[in-house]
């Protein structure tokens, strides 16, 4: 399971914020909109920080001051991409060719892709991503590196546990109700971990617990 997965299609908001005056208020709408992922690198805040997550204007406010409040301007991204993004806006002449994807404007999978924790361009806009976000900074991709490797060790523990715990349902002994509380505990305590390390809750115990990257 690669948490690290760029959309296919475009996202359609779903969050419907009243108007605040301050950009910063969006914050938490967002957060919930991108389902707590930079929209460019696509890193989790669970795993960071979300302290170190806050609001990107597509659309520079310093050039676009009228776009500064407005919710389908505003994404949710981590600083460094944020910072890196600056006020980066293509030229006319170059708005086709040369922006940044984001998920609601475009289909991600178009531009940018994941192989493993590497990120690889599939068009000229990619590129400009890539470069400018520095979305394969070494030491964003060994984070990625741990996060993907540590997802495949819990889903090979869990599927050893899921293994064990039907075993033991098969057996019609009293004693092995505690042993299945204790197995269920632990199945538990994996899938909180799987919740951080996705991003997102994981897939049920009752499906398999295997998915491409």
């Amino acid at each position: 399971m690669n948490p690290f997965l760029y959309p296919k299609t475009k996202h359609v908001r779903q969050q419907t914020p009243r108007q605040y005056a301050t950009y910063q208020s969006f914050k938490p709408a967002l957060q919930r909109e991108f389902r707590r992922r930079c929209v460019y690198c696509q890193m989790p805040d669970s795993i960071v920080n979300p302290q170190l997550y806050g609001v990107d204007h597509y659309r520079p406010k310093t050039l676009f001051p009228e776009w500064e409040t407005r919710y389908e301007n505003l994404f949710y991204c981590c600083n460094p991409c944020n910072s890196r993004k600056g006020d980066y806006w293509p030229s006319v002449a170059k708005l086709r060719t040369h922006f940044i994807p984001n998920p609601c404007d475009h289909e991600m999978f178009r531009h940018l892709r994941f192989r493993g924790a590497t990120v690889t361009r599939r068009s000229n806009a990619g590129a400009i991503a890539l470069r400018l976000l520095d979305l394969n900074d070494p030491e964003v991709v060994k984070k990625r590196e741990l996060v993907i490797e540590s997802i495949a060790v819990f889903l090979e523990k869990r599927a050893e546990l899921l293994l064990l715990r039907g075993q033991l349902l098969c057996l019609d002994r009293a004693d092995a109700k505690a042993d299945i509380q204790t197995l269920q505990a632990n199945l538990e305590k994996i899938r909180s971990h799987l919740t951080i390390l996705c991003g997102a809750e994981p897939p049920p115990d009752d499906l398999p617990t295997h998915s491409p990257v």
